[in-house]
């Protein structure tokens, strides 16, 4: 079910809505003096809809069929359904005592009971019945029955709501583009804080136009935009980590990044269990996910709430009735905030972190710039007097620079491929300048910078931040430079180490792995062709004994040493030249072991 409210009637432009003259007796006394008007859309011909609400024709005094009201206004507007064809319902509008009007959804596997019970959810947001006999029983025969033209796809996240990109779903219940869309099961919270107040160019000057100066804040502010074109580009989640003393601006920031999509409270908290984190990230999709207080999160699941975040799907989970519920699926970018990095959270709860956890949310030191987290405080007094302007100004003007951006985004979508050839260029550019190695690792973080810098860059060219352009890609080089220096050292080692163990076992055990098509028996450990060796799940738990077998997969998969198949996961499923086709880890015969020659 799905709550949006609106200021207007839904379906106002239904040439078929009756107004009764004021003032020329009861509706009822009226209606049954005057002809029917004809039905809406779909709707039954014994109702008829009323500005005062729904009518049905029932015997009257004298056994002529009169008009009689059943209940407040209500308008099934159409017809839904889930992109796979399954999740039927209805879309109903309904007014409530003071005149706003709520969007809810009907399952139709309530709807075909044709009970009254099907109507709970319209009671909760307003609905009235007329003081009549099987008024109840009435309404919910007339929803059974109506069946307007209208197709909606129904969708359980906000975002894009198609794979061609024209249309997306905001949380205030505006849809941008074309299609027909409505949503249910997203968070109410996030929903409620996906509001727009002020004008774009108010926007643009009091919030954008004061990040000019401030590295920080612009790749912040570059970051939030990247939601959209997240998906559109087919990349993964993740983020930054802006880490530092409290009272140094951290915050600022976030509120800063959370204007490009909603109101303050659009900022949300690290508190609460992964299934929460999960339906928020869910109503999150293709904006923003901003959360604030890492230390608030029980540090033994930090890690793998980071993971989940970035790879965009939630846990499995069985319903009541044992059977699986659907699996929330997201794409967002992810910006976090705290006094400690997340290498340090999880050590608090006794907890290592991984390479692959460092590289979904970037660690950055937001303390550390000229006036704590800012670098130009645009004449005012100090970094406390700069953060409370910028406070104000979000507190003012949100919620309209993100709509903005989906709808040029829907105008220019042929030009995907130009996107991706500048992300790509960036990060040639950045890496020929900053003279970098062929790391797995570092290439991924420089993309998330160049990411940023390709939003930034574009919401610029849209004239969305009053930037001049080059602005968001000079501050995203330089925050990918100073992580670059500031680099764990101890991560880096942590990544040697676990290609080392690899490496020293299969050079020194070549023989316990099987040539492939050579008509060897059952093999010891795994395969080996000229390209790559076939490691058995079982030996490759043996070979990191002790320690997480699928995160030393990532591990060796960030260092770009892991062969994967899409969909597979980290695991490689042979082909049919062994028997059964086992899963394996894949990895790089050159860096693992010479096998020319055998």
């Amino acid at each position: 079910m799905t709550d949006q409210t609106f200021t207007s009637r839904p379906g106002s432009d239904i040439g078929s809505v009756v107004s009764f003259p004021i003032g020329a007796g009861s509706p009822e006394r009226i209606a049954a003096r005057m002809e029917m008007e004809p039905a809406p859309n779909g709707m039954s011909g014994e109702y008829s809809l009323n500005a005062d609400g729904i009518y049905k024709l029932q015997p009257g005094e004298d056994e002529d069929l009169v008009p009689v009201r059943i209940c407040s206004p209500l308008i099934v507007k159409g017809m839904c359904r889930r992109q796979k064809s399954g999740g039927w319902g209805r879309v109903v509008a309904i007014e409530d005592p003071d005149g706003n009007w709520h969007e809810v959804i009907l399952d139709a596997r309530d709807i075909s009971k044709k009970s009254a019970a099907a109507l709970g959810p319209l009671f909760d947001h307003g609905l009235e019945l007329a003081p009549v006999e099987k008024a109840a029983q009435s309404v919910a025969d007339l929803i059974a029955t109506w069946r307007p033209a209208a197709r909606y796809l129904r969708s359980d996240r906000l975002g894009w709501a198609d794979k061609n990109f024209e249309t997306f779903t905001l949380g205030d219940g505006r849809v941008l583009g074309n299609g027909l869309v409505v949503t249910d099961t997203v968070s109410d919270d996030v929903a409620a804080a996906m509001q727009a107040r002020g004008s774009l160019e108010s926007w643009r000057a009091a919030v954008a136009e004061p990040c000019i100066g401030n590295p920080l804040m612009i790749l912040a502010l570059s970051h939030a935009f990247t939601g959209p074109l997240l998906s559109m580009l087919g990349r993964d989640g993740g983020g930054f980590h802006l880490r530092g003393v409290s009272s140094r601006g951290k915050s600022t920031l976030l509120g800063v990044a959370a204007s490009v999509w909603g109101a303050p409270n659009f900022v949300q908290s690290w508190r609460g269990t992964d299934n929460g984190i999960e339906g928020i990230a869910a109503a999150c999709n293709d904006s923003l996910l901003v959360l604030d207080e890492l230390h608030q999160v029980d540090p033994r699941v930090a890690g793998e709430i980071v993971y989940m975040l970035a790879n965009g799907r939630g846990k499995m989970r069985s319903a009541a009735n044992g059977r699986a519920q659907r699996t929330r699926r997201w794409t967002v970018p992810v910006l976090s905030s705290g006094e400690l990095s997340l290498e340090e959270h999880m050590a608090s709860g006794g907890r290592t972190m991984y390479a692959g956890q460092d590289i979904r949310l970037i660690d950055l030191a937001a303390d550390e710039r000229l006036h704590g987290a800012f670098d130009c405080l645009h004449h005012e007094a100090d970094a406390r007097a700069f953060a409370k302007l910028m406070i104000q100004a979000g507190q003012e003007n949100y919620g309209v620079a993100g709509p903005a951006f989906v709808e040029r985004l829907i105008k220019n979508r042929t030009k995907l491929e130009d996107f991706s050839r500048l992300v790509d260029g960036f990060c040639r550019l950045w890496g020929k300048k900053a003279d970098l190695p062929p790391d797995g690792q570092v290439q991924r973080v420089m993309e998330r910078f160049a990411f940023a810098a390709l939003a930034g860059e574009t919401a610029t060219t849209f004239d969305l931040t009053g930037w001049h352009r080059g602005t968001a890609l000079s501050a995203a080089f330089e925050l990918f430079r100073i992580w670059l220096d500031a680099r764990d050292g101890a991560t880096r080692a942590e990544i040697d180490k676990a290609v080392e163990r690899t490496r020293a076992y299969i050079s020194t055990n070549l023989e316990r792995f099987a040539v492939v098509g050579a008509g060897m028996g059952e093999p010891l450990d795994g395969w080996r062709d000229e390209g790559w060796i076939y490691i058995t799940p079982d030996c490759w738990r043996g070979i990191h004994q002790g320690r997480d077998a699928v995160e030393m997969a990532r591990i060796h998969k960030d260092a770009g040493h892991l062969k994967t198949q899409k969909g597979d996961g980290l695991q490689f499923k042979m082909g049919r030249e062994v028997p059964g086709r086992p899963r394996v880890y894949a990895v790089r015969a050159t860096e693992f072991a010479a096998t020319s020659g055998d």
